[in-house]
């Protein structure tokens, strides 16, 4: 269950009189616990579905399944069903799994054994790729959803260990900070490894002095301490903070303290205790919430606790179980983003292995009760959110099909670091460009946490542009020019050029016609209809100018051209070409507009300057009528895509900072992509670049410290109940009738 889910319970529960709780996420629910197969059923406790026993867990991902070792083999737990990978991978430990269900581990032992990963049914043999000589052993600790593995090979008897990730079938060995050994912990969605590292020694070589690190591409950046010799980092989300523990001073006459920590805007972050002198940071999830340990001021119990870490405090994980017959919840160990948490649970000298599921504080409400908490929860979004953000998601209901009438929330996909994206496809692929393992720029297609690179014209590097029906178009370098290009079915094929110059392709249709643009001898650019083998240059507005962005499967094709003499100040003005006409969609009253998108009912997304030459707004044409889209109050903002429902992307600036957000528009007013997207973490949606029909959209991020990735964000279901949806809906829209009176 996401934050924004726990935040509707929250209103579902005080509109059913519920009581309130203390603390002021986990009003919304309490945990119950599901106590994990482990030879004996706890009293106290009926849990459903009893599995077999000697199931030890390791990890869970999002879906709740967890990985661990069951009768001498590593084994996925989901619901009541342990299924082994004995048969594949015999005598084997599972350590870790990621959302595909794919699973890391070693075989022969724990630590000392042979890494591997079992991925699409298919044994990959990780620690064969290490050199026999120098690392015979091995084992694996984290995989991420591409398939990347991080581990440790271990050498032979007198040397030390290092930290290693997998990538592709290849190893890249983790350094150290000047000592011996480096450990790697944790691997995130675009390749990203935390671990610990050694520092040249001062002291004695039993603990040495060792740092928590983040290793990413060939590149290890040290994230110190909070005060004291060592720090040691378990954990780190996609949006790249990190989570472990630190000591906090070197005094020799007081004893340092060991404190969970956060790794977030360039330094560590002392997460405090629950009392105690000590505690770890084990896990965390996209939306950064954290999980671990800390030792309380107690002489009665286990003396250390569970802890929950969100908004700036630290909670007792114990204080939010209901029912818990006794059992003290003494460490967690792991984190999803449905919020499950898996960890240790003990009483009068027996532990077992738990997980902490989420569940609804009150049952579900009747009618009445369902629609008083559609006006509550309009209420808290109006306190949370401008009100011009709420007519956006009132209007977007409007649109949308009676399955998607939720307010549009989206989670978050975090694709590799140093790529860039530029569209999306229906079924979800994100194409861009991408540095490869040789540093080279490179046309990229994601899915599915799977990445894989094109081929190029012959050149070093290309771009990709767009996608559709099973192609991919963009530009390469061939030899000195540069050439749109058509992907297909593993082979790419040039699309040649008008007059001999260089070309790019930006947009495709059903049917396979491409349109983009192509340089002539005067170094002007053309704009040209690539259809049946055959280019066809479109023309101008009048001037000298024209260039294609988009196309849709009626042959309705956009962009921008010099509309000649009658407008000498104006650089370009978006067209319209269809029938072999090409038309002047004209301005926002300034001297030039661009379009850059089409959907099939011949709606255009796009930006122009206003009256004055202002400011630069985003646009949709629909009917005849170019609307000013608005903007977060700066200058400047683009249109950058447009779905068949007619939902808009793009990005804006903001007046006080200048920098820009990612922005969703359905209906005539932008609505930050930041402000209803779970998991970002610390990082931003800057830009906005494609929406498919099924409202994913492509967007690019970036965060205070020079980290960018693109993201795929997706629409996130609200709860199942029809009322609720129909009362939101409602709500919304009778706001948005208020607003215009």
């Amino acid at each position: 269950m996401s934050i924004r889910r726990c935040l509707f319970a929250l209103w579902l529960s005080l509109c059913a009189s519920a009581h309130a709780w203390a603390d002021p996420l986990y009003t919304v629910a309490r945990y119950t616990v599901d106590f994990l197969p482990a030879g004996f059923a706890p009293a106290g406790f009926a849990p459903a579905g009893f599995a077999p026993a000697g199931f030890a867990p390791a990890a869970l991902n999002d879906a709740g399944q967890i990985v661990g070792t069951y009768a001498g083999a590593a084994a996925i737990l989901s619901g009541a069903t342990i299924t082994s990978l004995g048969g594949v991978v015999p005598d084997s430990y599972g350590s870790a799994i990621n959302n595909h269900g794919d699973v890391a581990g070693s075989q022969s032992s724990p630590y000392n054994g042979s890494a591997f990963a079992y991925v699409g049914s298919t044994v990959v043999p990780v620690g064969a790729s290490l050199p026999a000589d120098m690392y015979p052993t091995s084992n694996a600790r984290g995989i991420n959803d591409a398939g990347m593995v991080a581990g440790n090979a271990e050498p032979f008897v007198g040397e030390a260990q290092r930290g290693f990730l997998y990538d592709s079938g290849g190893i890249h060995l983790i350094g150290t900070f000047g000592g011996d050994w480096s450990d790697a912990a944790a691997i995130n969605a675009s390749g990203a490894v935390t671990g610990t590292a050694a520092l040249v020694p001062t002291q004695a070589p039993v603990d040495p002095d060792r740092h928590a690190y983040i290793y990413q591409a060939g590149t290890m950046q040290d994230l110190g301490t909070l005060g004291g010799l060592r720090s040691e980092a378990y954990d780190i989300n996609d949006a790249g903070l990190a989570v472990g523990w630190s000591e906090t001073n070197v005094d020799p006459d007081t004893a340092a303290l060991s404190r969970p920590f956060e790794y977030r805007d360039g330094h560590l972050v002392d997460l405090g205790s629950l009392g105690g002198t000590w505690g770890y940071a084990r896990a965390l999830n996209n939306a950064g919430v954290v999980v671990g340990a800390s030792d309380l001021i107690t002489d009665v119990g286990w003396g250390y606790h569970a802890f929950i870490y969100l908004d700036g405090r630290m909670v007792d994980l114990n204080t939010l179980v209901a029912g818990a017959g006794g059992w003290e919840i003494i460490d967690a160990t792991d984190i999803n983003d449905a919020g499950q948490i898996l960890g240790r649970a003990c009483r009068l000298g027996t532990c077992a292995d738990v997980r902490l599921d989420l569940v609804p504080a009150v049952p579900e409400p009747g009618s009445r009760a369902l629609l008083s908490a559609g006006l509550g929860l309009l209420a808290w979004r109006l306190r949370r959110r401008r009100s011009r953000a709420l007519a956006a998601l009132g209007c977007a209901l409007a649109l949308a099909a009676p399955a998607a009438l939720a307010d549009p929330l989206y989670s978050a996909t975090f694709l590799p670091s140093d790529f860039t994206a530029y569209g999306i496809g229906n079924d979800g692929s994100i194409v861009g460009s991408g540095a490869n393992a040789d540093g080279q720029g490179r046309a990229f297609v994601w899915q599915d946490g799977a990445t894989t690179f094109l081929p190029t014209l012959g050149g070093p590097s290309a771009y990709a542009t767009a996608t559709g029906n099973g192609a991919v178009i963009g530009a390469s370098l061939s030899g000195d020019v540069t050439r749109g290009f058509v992907y297909r079915d593993g082979d790419i094929q040039g699309i040649g050029t008008l007059y001999g110059g260089d070309s790019v392709a930006y947009g495709i249709n059903a049917a396979g016609q491409v349109v983009g643009d192509s340089t002539d001898t005067s170094g002007n650019n053309r704009a040209f209809l690539y259809s049946g083998g055959t280019l066809t240059d479109l023309g101008t507005l009048g001037g000298t100018d024209a260039r294609a962005r988009a196309i849709n499967d009626a042959g309705m094709i956009v962009g921008g051209s010099q509309p000649g003499p009658g407008f000498p100040n104006d650089g370009a003005h978006a067209f319209l070409y269809h029938g072999g006409a090409m038309q002047d969609l004209g301005t926002l009253g300034g001297g030039f507009s661009w379009a850059e998108a089409i959907n099939d009912a011949g709606q255009v997304a796009g930006y122009s300057l206003t009256s004055g030459d202002a400011a630069w707004h985003p646009f949709l044409y629909s009917d005849g009528v170019m609307q000013d889209l608005g903007s977060f109050g700066g200058e400047y903002g683009e249109a950058h895509a447009i779905n068949a429902a007619g939902v808009v992307v793009g990005y804006s600036s903001f007046v006080e900072y200048g920098f820009s957000h990612a922005f969703v528009s359905a209906g005539g007013s932008l609505t930050d992509l930041n402000t209803v997207t779970d998991g970002l973490g610390i990082q931003v949606l800057m830009d906005a670049v494609g929406i498919n029909d099924a409202g994913q959209i492509a967007a690019n991020s970036c965060n205070d410290f020079g980290y960018c990735a693109p993201v795929l964000l997706s629409p996130l279901p609200e709860p199942p109940a029809a009322l609720m949806l129909l009362a939101g809906s409602a709500a919304l829209l009778w706001r948005r009738r208020g607003m215009r009176r």
